[in-house]
Order: C-alpha cells, then sequence, then structure tokens
C-alpha cells in the first residue's frame, strides 16, 4: 500500500511540472570531450556560474543526465529509452541543491538506454523502442528546476541543459 501510494505521489508532482528550454540560471557543462570510446566513459560536471541555486530531480531517474542520440537518415536527434519514474530512493524528501558558484558530477545513465546494461550493443530510442548502432553521434539533457525538486516538493518549471554533441566510436 505504501508503495503505490508513492508512485501515485510521483506520478501527480510530474504531471504538474512544466517543462521550458529557457532558464534564467546560468549552467554550463566541463569534462565533455568531442569523442568517447564507450559511453561509460562520459563523467561530466555541471557548473552553476549564476547567483541562484538550481535543483535536480531526487526522484529516479531523472537526477540524472539521459542520451540523445543523432538518426543519421533524418538528421534529428532521438531521446534514448530512460526507466519509469520512481521516488524509493535514498533521501526522498531532501533536495539536491547546486549552489551559486558550485559544481556537481552529473552521472549519464547511459544504461537505460542501451538493450543491454553490462554488454550493450544498441541505442534504444525511447518513443519507438527502435535499436541504433552504439557508434555515433551523440549528447545529453539534464533537467533541474529553479524550486527544490522531491517528492514532497512540486518542482514547478523543469529547465534542461544540453550538451554539446560528442561521438562515441566503439
Amino acid at each position: 500500500m505504501r508503495q503505490r501510494l508513492i508512485l501515485i505521489l510521483v506520478g501527480l508532482v510530474s504531471s504538474f511540472a512544466q517543462n521550458a528550454s529557457q532558464s534564467p540560471a546560468t549552467l554550463s557543462l566541463k569534462h565533455v570531450s568531442s569523442q568517447y570510446e564507450s559511453l561509460g566513459e562520459i563523467k561530466p560536471v555541471l557548473v552553476n556560474e549564476g547567483k541562484e541555486a538550481v535543483f535536480l530531480s531526487r526522484i529516479w531517474p531523472d537526477g540524472f543526465a539521459q542520451l540523445q542520440r543523432l538518426n543519421d537518415a533524418t538528421g534529428e536527434w532521438e531521446v534514448g529509452a530512460w526507466g519509469i519514474r520512481c521516488a524509493t530512493v535514498s533521501k526522498p524528501t531532501i533536495p539536491i541543491e547546486v549552489e551559486p558558484r558550485a559544481e556537481r558530477n552529473i552521472q549519464v545513465y547511459w544504461q537505460l538506454s542501451t538493450d543491454d546494461w553490462d554488454n550493450p550493443k544498441h541505442f534504444v530510442v525511447l518513443d519507438t523502442q527502435e535499436e541504433r548502432p552504439l557508434k555515433g553521434r551523440y549528447r545529453f539533457m539534464l533537467r533541474y528546476s529553479l524550486r527544490p525538486w522531491t517528492l514532497v516538493h512540486h518542482p514547478g518549471t523543469i529547465y534542461t541543459i544540453i550538451s554539446s554533441d560528442f561521438l562515441v566510436t566503439g
């Protein structure tokens, strides 16, 4: 019963959030290379260069960066498969805050966007479940809010920061 209540609350919080691309926050990403041998090598750092704090989601997996892959045939960016939102995480009511003039290591949850967690061979497109080769041009996006974003805190508008694109060769 408790798990159902948590899942219902997560769904309600997520359904009231708005997505937006323009944010008053001044953020950048460090340690994004132009080329990687494998997806596991991606280890970015979020830099808050602004004067106000930003908050990452405490709800899994939204606090992690999500892969996008360039579809060579269409020239469109395709979002990778993503897990079902879940609030059964450590400290679900404590916000993940990135203070002004601070940095935070970001995990790119690439495993959710592949066909096999341990030995991936393909990138899996979110909407169609189509498989693409792992080799290709990628970028990632990270969601954040200007208000605390937890199981009990409504994030308001959700913004995204998108990395520069990079090539995965292996």
